[in-house]
């Protein structure tokens, strides 16, 4: 069951996994912007959410935790739209239209139990998009949990934030 709760009220819920995420929203001085996007309160970035390009200025492109864009924010979700937006703001810079697409593909690596995870892996259309074709990434796993304590931590630090994944 996925409820939201307001602040100051109490409700019981029974559920087999809780995912509890706190309140997220873009910087103040973001959302004090032209750039956010009015019809939301936490005051992202207006972004086509295929093309990553602002509605009002094709020249403003935007990707990972300020996009106003209908899937998580996670690493995985600014990895692939990365290179979407490079391709699109290479094509503006040349006076072309940006034709590079971002299908809404995130991952969202779930702990399960002390040494098992699970990594859930869809796009815009909650579409299972697995990453690992040969193993079911999907159910709880301890070589995904050893991904999760080894693997990502790497990927991230020595090859997402240089650009190389």
């Amino acid at each position: 069951m996925i409820a939201d709760i307001k602040a100051g009220t109490k409700e019981t819920i029974d559920f087999d996994l809780l995912h509890a995420v706190p309140p997220q929203s873009a910087p103040d001085w973001v959302k004090q912007s032209p750039l956010a996007d009015p019809a939301v309160p936490a005051g992202y970035v207006a972004a086509d959410k295929h093309t990553l390009i602002h509605p009002r200025w094709p020249n403003v492109f935007t990707l990972g935790d300020a996009a106003n864009l209908p899937t998580s924010k996670t690493g995985a979700a600014a990895r692939k739209q990365a290179p979407v937006l490079v391709a699109n703001l290479t094509a503006a810079m040349r006076a072309q239209p940006g034709t590079a697409r971002y299908d809404g593909y995130t991952s969202c690596p779930l702990v399960t139990s002390r040494n098992r995870m699970l990594l859930a892996e869809f796009d815009y259309d909650l579409k299972p998009k697995p990453s690992i074709p040969f193993i079911s990434t999907m159910k709880p796993r301890y070589d995904m949990w050893l991904l999760k304590r080894y693997g990502l931590p790497a990927l991230y630090w020595n090859l997402m934030l240089r650009g190389r994944a």
